[in-house]
């Protein structure tokens, strides 16, 4: 299984980290622009967790937001 995978939007990353509860865990460095397009993609489908700063998407979405992040970059991982 894998563990974590690496998209590019704009040449930067956005790490997807799969968690033993089925969620996924969305993170990127501070960048404003991604950051707005991460917002978007993951608002209403999962929960931010200001201690990790990163997104926790809930198993339901994970699919459709794992999409909506492909669809905006490029899988260097």
């Amino acid at each position: 299984m894998v563990l974590s995978k690496y998209y590019y939007i704009n040449n930067v990353p956005v790490q997807i980290r799969y968690l033993p509860s089925g969620d996924i865990a969305i993170w990127h460095p501070c960048n404003q622009e991604i950051a707005y397009i991460i917002d978007g993609v993951c608002r209403n489908r999962g929960r931010w967790n200001s201690h990790y700063n990163n997104w926790i998407v809930f198993s339901q979405f994970k699919h459709k937001v794992i999409n909506d992040i492909k669809s905006r970059g490029s899988n260097n991982g």
